[in-house]
């Protein structure tokens, strides 16, 4: 009977830490993970390719993955360091893969290696990732959340 009690302490513990994960307030309801493609592409296979484009929202021009979804930066990576990852990367899914836009992106599109091995999508060094509660695309929910979550504006007077 122990043993039960505590399957469901550690099971308990573990929700409540999935629930708490980067950008996900305890007031809000739980979000919806998208499965991390990180996961399937795995260390060692060709990176998909991440199509990009633009959408004007009532925050600006901001970028979108191919089907239209706004992506984010966070302001906890650094340059060589991606710190999304874990239960943090299950809200806000990485976009894995090699970026590519229709040229007409003014800004400067690469990769990142995730911890896990895998190429994540980088505009103008930061690394892109959506948001589990954008529900359709040209939403900007994520934007501002918990302060280090910000959309990815692009300025066309960029150089």
């Amino acid at each position: 009977m122990a043993t039960k009690s505590i399957l469901a302490l550690a099971a308990l513990g573990a929700a409540v830490t999935l629930a708490g994960g980067c950008g996900a307030d305890a007031g809000e309801p739980e979000a919806t993970a998208h499965p991390t493609p990180a996961a399937a592409s795995g260390a060692g296979m060709p990176a998909p390719e991440v199509e990009l484009g633009t959408r004007g929202t009532a925050l600006g021009t901001v970028l979108t993955d191919g089907a239209g979804f706004t992506l984010y930066r966070f302001d906890e990576d650094t340059p060589t360091e991606i710190h999304c990852t874990g239960p943090c990367a299950e809200i806000w899914p990485p976009s894995i893969g090699t970026p590519h836009g229709d040229g007409h992106l003014p800004g400067t599109l690469g990769t990142m290696t995730r911890p896990d091995g895998a190429a994540q999508a980088t505009y103008d060094g930061s690394p892109l990732y959506r948001f589990a509660k954008d529900t359709a695309p040209g939403q900007t929910t994520g934007d501002g959340v918990k302060g280090t979550w910000h959309v990815v504006t692009v300025d066309a007077a960029h150089g």
